[in-house]
Formats: structure tokens, sequence, C-alpha cells
């Protein structure tokens, strides 16, 4: 069979579980599938390729001919056996992409986050400016709380603080950050608290917080 299908595109964002799950799937459809390049894109980092594939959706996967044409996508999470056999499919031709997607449009954002002012834990409205049509509330009110630093105001999360991964389960959400080992003093408890305010706006009621250091 001739194999049209050349590359595999991943689109997701860097602290996605759901992306990381099907990075793992991809990993796996390589090993069955000979010459088959891979390449992993980082919507909230590399926006000119993520709007160059109108990308809407995070994780996307596709799949792109040996000049780099789309032959088709999927979103979401799907195991190893149904990816080779989409892949199975679209080397047959009976697989294709239907329909034009529109271009990507920036949007601007709001954002209410929690920092602390005179020991008192008070909100804030923020914006962000997303220059893709992905949408990652969640995430993104977590990066907004994290890189906010307005004068008045202290935030307890040091400035080289990076999200590394975060798992959201119903009311619960587990958060993975990352800060520079020389950092002192670290205000668990206060950050934890932080996190649970800013994430109360989308349901959630209990955070968990794991730190790693660099």
């Amino acid at each position: 069979m001739n194999q049209i299908v050349r590359k595999v595109m991943l689109f997701t964002l860097s602290a996605c579980p759901l992306g990381r799950s099907m990075n793992s799937v991809l990993g796996e459809v390589r090993r069955c599938v000979e010459g088959l390049e891979f390449q992993i894109v980082h919507v909230d980092v590399d926006t000119d390729v993520t709007n160059h594939y109108r990308i809407k959706t995070n994780p996307t996967t596709l799949f792109l001919d040996l000049h780099d044409n789309e032959l088709y996508r999927f979103e979401g999470l799907k195991e190893t056996e149904v990816t080779l056999r989409i892949m199975e499919q679209i080397n047959e031709e009976s697989l294709r992409i239907h329909a034009a997607r529109e271009e990507n449009q920036e949007n601007e954002e709001t954002y209410v986050i929690y920092l602390v002012q005179n020991e008192t834990v008070v909100p804030l409205e923020t914006s962000y400016l997303n220059k893709t049509s992905v949408k990652a509330p969640r995430i993104t009110a977590i990066k907004q709380l994290l890189q906010t630093r307005i004068k008045g105001y202290i935030n307890p999360f040091p400035s080289s603080t990076s999200l590394e991964l975060v798992h959201f389960e119903h009311e619960h959400a587990e958060i993975v950050l990352r800060v520079d080992r020389s950092e002192n003093h670290l205000d668990k408890d206060r950050m934890k608290e932080l996190l649970k305010k800013t994430l109360s706006h989308f349901g959630v009621v209990d955070v968990e917080l794991i730190l790693l250091t660099r």
C-alpha cells in the first residue's frame, strides 16, 4: 500500500495531560510505521504554526503528506489502534478532510485572579491576548496568576515559576509547578490558597500543589 501519510503533527498546550497522553500514543504509532516524521507544536508558544493550520482545539492531531499538506485531522485523545486505523484509511484514500476551516482570530480574554494586599487575599481582573483560537481557560488563569506582578500586591509565586502539568478531575485540581532550586522561604500554603480561589471560578474546590525544582 502506498504510504501517503508522511508526517504527523500534534498541537497541544505544554501543560496539558491529555496532550501528553496523545504524545505517548503517537510514540507507539511511530514505532509501528517506518519513516514517519513527527512534530509536536505547543499552541501557547508557537502561535504562527498553530494559526497556519487553523487549529481550534487542544489537542489536535494532523496527518500530512510529503509536502506538508493536511490530509486529515482529529481532536482529543484516541488510542494507538484507532490512530493506526485512521492512518490506514488515509493511505487507502477512503478518509480525507471535508471542509475548509475559518482563519484563527486573536481574542482578548479576561480572568479574575487573586493576590495579596495588606495581608488580605483580593481579586484582580486581568486581560490575556489569545493569539490563536484555542481556548484553555483554566490553564490560562493559572498562568495569569503566576505571571502577574502589580505594585502594592504580593504574589507568592517566584517570577521564575513555570507551569509543568495540570490535571483536573471533577472539582479537584492537581498542579505541578517548577521553581528555581535557589528559591527559599516559599509559602506553599498561600500559593495553594490563591490557586484555589482563582480556580474556584471554574468549579474547582480542592487543589493539590506539587513543587519541583530546576
